[in-house]
C-alpha cells in the first residue's frame, strides 16, 4: 500500500512538472522572438491607451461616474506603462498585459451597467484569445487567475458592478468554467504559435544545424577520397560541392564553372570533345547511354592519366550529371608495363627466329617515329603513309600497343580532317620509347655480317670447281652484302599466314626467290610497304573458305611470291587466287573521292589513290585506303613502276619492276 501511494504521487509530481515545462517557455530568447514581442508590446500598449475615453464616455452615458472611469482607467494602465519603461524582458510584458486586459474588462463591464452589461463580458473572451498572440501560455494563465478573482470578489462586494441582476453563485461558477474552457485552449494555441511560428527561428536554426553537420560529414567524406566527385546540371555547370582531390589536379575549382572550362585548363582537345559530345547529350536523338559513352572517358593531367565517368541523376530526363574522375595512373603504367612484357617477349622470339628482320623492322620504326613525332609540316598524305605503314609492322611484329596508337590517330585524322595533335604524337613517341630502349639492349651492337645458307655455299663452291670466271665469281662474292631475298620472302610469308590467321582464313605460301640479293638499306622502305599489299591480297583478295568452297575453290587461300632478275631490272611479284579485283567498286568509290576512274588506266592509277578503299568499315588491317599509295611512292622513289592483271573470281597479280643493284667486284 506505501508503495502504491508513493508511486502514485510521483506520476502527479511528474505530471505537474511535465504541466509547469509547457505553460513556461524556455529561457533563451532568440532576435525572432525579441523584435516579435517588441513590436506585439508597442501594440498592446497603444491599444490599452485607448480605452479611458472609451470608460469615460460609457460612464456619462450610464451614469456610473465619468471621473472614477478617468483616475480607475489611469490606475490600470500604469501597470503596462511602467512594464513598458521599466521591464528588459520582453515576455513579462505579457503577463503585465494579460493582467492589464482582464482589469480593463472588469472597467468595461463596471462603467456598461445597463442592458447590455453582460454582453460585455465578451470582452474577457476576446481578450485571452487575442492574448495567444504573445505566444506566451503564462499571460493566459495570468489573465484568468485575474479575472477569476475579479469576479468572485467584485459577486461579493459589489455584485452589480459584474452582473445586472441578483446571479447567484453558481452563475459565477459558469462564467470560471467558459473562462477555464478558454484558457486552455488559448494556452495550447500560444505554445504552439512559440513552438512554431515565434521559435521558427529555432526550427530553421537546428535543421540549418543538422545540415551543415550533414554537409560537414559529406565534406570530410569529400576531402578524404582519391577519386573526384562532382555534380553539373544541364548545361554542364558545376556545382560548388566537389572532392577535395580535383583541386590538385586541376587550378581553378569553382562552383558555377562550365566543366568545359575546367577540362580546358588541362586538355583544350578533351574540352572540345566534351563540348561537342554534350550537345549531342542534349540533343536526346540517340539514347543517353550511347551518347554518354561518346563523351570523352580519359585525359592527361600533370603527367597524370585520369579516367572520367558520367552517371546521370534521374534517368533518362536527368536534372544534374554525376561525375567521376579516377586517377588511374597507377594501373594505367602498370598495364601498361605488363604490356611492354609481353610484346617484348614476342618480339625476342622472332629475334630467335630472324634476327634480321626485327633489326630492319626497329631502325625503319625508329625512323618513322621520328619523322611522324616532328612532321609539323608535313604533307597530310605522306603523313598517313607514314602512320599506316608503323601501325602494319608493328601490328605484325606484335607492337599492339604501337598499333593501336597509331590506328586511334588515323581514326581521328580521318574523322576530324586534322593533323595529330601534340597529345597524340607525344604519346606515340613515348610508348616507342618505353620499347625502344629495351629492344635495343636485346639486339646489341649492330655489325654488317655476311651469312651465306647451304644453297649459296654449294652454288658458289659448284661454280669455282665448274672453273666459272674470276669476274663471275668476284661478282658473285659482292653480291653477298646484300640481302638474300629468299630471306625476305619467308618473313613475308609468315606475316601473310599470321594476317589469315586473325581473319580466320587458311593460306598457303610459294616461295620462288631465284636467288635475287638486294641491298637491305636501300630497298628496306619498299620491304616495309609492301606489307600493305601483302594484307591487302589476304583480306581484300582471299575469299572465305565458305565462299571459296562455293565456288568450287579449295577452303585455303593460294599466295604466290617471286623475285627475280630479267634485263637490268629486279621483278617482285604477288599473285593469288582469290575474287580478283572488282572493277566497277573501285569506280564508284574512286567516283565519291573525286578521283578520275573513266579509263582502265585511271582505274589503275585510282588503286594508288589515298582514300580509295573497297571496304565499307575500317579495321585495325585495312580500310583506310592509304596503304597502296604508301607502297606506290616507295616504288617510284626506287625508280620503279607498278602494273596489276586481275581475273573476276581468279586472282591477282601485282608486279613490281624496280632498277637492280649494279654490283661491284
Amino acid at each position: 500500500m506505501p508503495d502504491r501511494m508513493s508511486h502514485s504521487a510521483s506520476e502527479r509530481s511528474g505530471g505537474l512538472r511535465a504541466l509547469w515545462n509547457y505553460l513556461k517557455l524556455p529561457d533563451e530568447v532568440t532576435d525572432f522572438e525579441r523584435d516579435y514581442l517588441r513590436k506585439v508590446n508597442k501594440v498592446g500598449l497603444l491599444f490599452f491607451l485607448a480605452h479611458p475615453p472609451v470608460f469615460v464616455a460609457l460612464a456619462y452615458f450610464n451614469d456610473t461616474g465619468p471621473l472614477d472611469a478617468i483616475w480607475l482607467s489611469a490606475l490600470v494602465l500604469s501597470g503596462p506603462v511602467i512594464a513598458h519603461r521599466t521591464l528588459s524582458h520582453p515576455r513579462a510584458h505579457a503577463v503585465v498585459f494579460g493582467v492589464t486586459a482582464m482589469l480593463m474588462g472588469g472597467l468595461l463591464v463596471h462603467f456598461g451597467q445597463g442592458p447590455v452589461q453582460i454582453e460585455m463580458h465578451f470582452y474577457f473572451f476576446v481578450l485571452l484569445a487575442l492574448l495567444a498572440l504573445y505566444g506566451n501560455p503564462m499571460s493566459i494563465v495570468a489573465a484568468a487567475v485575474t479575472v477569476a478573482a475579479h469576479h468572485a470578489i467584485l459577486w461579493l462586494v459589489l455584485p452589480s458592478s459584474v452582473f445586472n441582476y441578483d446571479a447567484p453563485f453558481w452563475v459565477v461558477a459558469i462564467h470560471a468554467a467558459f473562462v477555464v474552457l478558454e484558457s486552455t485552449a488559448a494556452c495550447f494555441v500560444a505554445r504552439n504559435f512559440f513552438d512554431n511560428v515565434i521559435g521558427l527561428e529555432k526550427i530553421v536554426s537546428a535543421r540549418t544545424e543538422a545540415l551543415n553537420d550533414r554537409n560537414a560529414a559529406m565534406k570530410l567524406v569529400l576531402d578524404n577520397v582519391e577519386q573526384g566527385f562532382v555534380t553539373m546540371n544541364r548545361d554542364s555547370v558545376i556545382s560548388a560541392e566537389h572532392s577535395k582531390v580535383l583541386e590538385t589536379w586541376f587550378d581553378d575549382v569553382e562552383g558555377g564553372t562550365p566543366f568545359a572550362a575546367l577540362l580546358r585548363q588541362a586538355s583544350p582537345e578533351t574540352a572540345t570533345w566534351f563540348e561537342l559530345g554534350w550537345d549531342e547529350v542534349l540533343a536526346g536523338f540517340m539514347p543517353l547511354e550511347l551518347t554518354l559513352h561518346q563523351l570523352p572517358k580519359s585525359m592527361k593531367v600533370g603527367g597524370r592519366d585520369l579516367e572520367i565517368d558520367y552517371q546521370p541523376i534521374g534517368g533518362e530526363d536527368f536534372e544534374r550529371m554525376l561525375v567521376v574522375i579516377t586517377d588511374a595512373t597507377a594501373r594505367v603504367a602498370r598495364e601498361r608495363a605488363e604490356q611492354i612484357e609481353r610484346e617484348l617477349f614476342s618480339l625476342f622470339q622472332k629475334i630467335v627466329e630472324d634476327k634480321a628482320g626485327v633489326v630492319e623492322f626497329y631502325l625503319e620504326a625508329r625512323e618513322l617515329v621520328a619523322h611522324i613525332t616532328s612532321a609539323d609540316e608535313a604533307n597530310p598524305a605522306v603523313l598517313k603513309r607514314w602512320i599506316h605503314t608503323l601501325k602494319g609492322n608493328a601490328g605484325i611484329y606484335g607492337l599492339q600497343s604501337i598499333a593501336d596508337t597509331c590506328h586511334d590517330i588515323e581514326t581521328r585524322m580521318a574523322e576530324e580532317s586534322a593533323l595529330p595533335s601534340e597529345r597524340e604524337l607525344t604519346d606515340l613517341g613515348a610508348r616507342w620509347d618505353e620499347i625502344s630502349n629495351r629492344l635495343a639492349s636485346l639486339l646489341g651492337e649492330q655489325k654488317q655480317r655476311i651469312e651465306l645458307d647451304d644453297e649459296d655455299y654449294h652454288g658458289f663452291l659448284q661454280a669455282v670447281v665448274a672453273g666459272a670466271p674470276h669476274e663471275e665469281l668476284a661478282e658473285r662474292v659482292a653480291s653477298w652484302k646484300y640481302e638474300p631475298t629468299r630471306q625476305r620472302l619467308a618473313r613475308i610469308a609468315e606475316q601473310a599466314k599470321g594476317i589469315a590467321e586473325r581473319l580466320g582464313k587458311g593460306v598457303d605460301v610459294e616461295l620462288e626467290s631465284n636467288d635475287v640479293r638486294l641491298p637491305a638499306e636501300r630497298y628496306s622502305s619498299f620491304w616495309s610497304a609492301f606489307v600493305h599489299v601483302v594484307r591487302n591480297a589476304v583480306d581484300h583478295g582471299i575469299e572465305p573458305a565458305n565462299d571459296r568452297e562455293g565456288s568450287g575453290k579449295s577452303a585455303t587461300g593460294h599466295l604466290k611470291l617471286v623475285t627475280r632478275q630479267e634485263e637490268g631490272r629486279v621483278l617482285v611479284e604477288i599473285s593469288d587466287d582469290g575474287r580478283g579485283i572488282d572493277w566497277d567498286e573501285v569506280r564508284r568509290v574512286a567516283a565519291l573521292g573525286g578521283v578520275p576512274a573513266n579509263s582502265q588506266d585511271e582505274l589503275h592509277a585510282a588503286i594508288f589513290a589515298d582514300g580509295v578503299t573497297t571496304r565499307d568499315a575500317v579495321s585495325d588491317l585495312s580500310g583506310r585506303g592509304v596503304g597502296m599509295g604508301a607502297v606506290l611512292a616507295a616504288t617510284e622513289e626506287l625508280g620503279g613502276q607498278v602494273s596489276i592483271d586481275t581475273a573476276t573470281g581468279e586472282g591477282t597479280v601485282v608486279r613490281f619492276s624496280l632498277p637492280a643493284p649494279q654490283v661491284q667486284a
